[in-house]
């Protein structure tokens, strides 16, 4: 078991565009997302959810919305959290590393960084897909995708 001393949530989103590799493909997809939160006494809770038709940035941010939305009612205000994903634009953009252009994702952004303020401090870590919290969330995002499609 990952022993940890913080607050975690880990997060992922999968958006699944049909014939993604044809030049004129739609840019939506049917998306879902997978969150792993892992308290400060390294207690583990999972959630999972069907997004909709999205395109991958917004998959993320609603990813991110529903990740912070079910973190603040297990993680206490006044505490800290360290939020991880494979999106290294996303971790970029809510760092202020990147500016958001897209109008369609604005909102989405703005939404996720007044959740911010639910948590007395928030770090943005990019993690590999690779690493094992990385499947783990990967693998919740699918299963709510598959359930979703059942």
């Amino acid at each position: 078991m990952f022993q940890n001393k913080k607050n975690l949530i880990i997060f992922d989103a999968c958006c699944h565009i049909p014939e993604a590799h044809i030049k004129g493909r739609t840019k939506k997809g049917k998306s879902a997302c997978g969150v792993l939160i892992i308290n400060n006494k390294n207690e583990e809770i999972e959630f999972k959810q069907y997004l909709g038709e999205c395109t991958p940035p917004e998959a993320e941010f609603k990813a991110l919305i529903f990740a912070l939305d079910k973190g603040s009612e297990i993680i206490k205000r006044n505490e800290d959290i360290e939020i991880r994903c494979d999106s290294e634009l996303v971790i970029r953009w809510m760092k202020g590393e990147y500016r958001l252009k897209k109008a369609h994702t604005k909102p989405l952004f703005d939404e996720a960084k007044k959740l911010e303020n639910r948590f007395k401090n928030v770090k943005y870590l990019h993690h590999s897909r690779k690493s094992s919290l990385g499947q783990k969330v990967d693998k919740l995002a699918q299963q709510a995708y598959k359930e979703f499609i059942s």
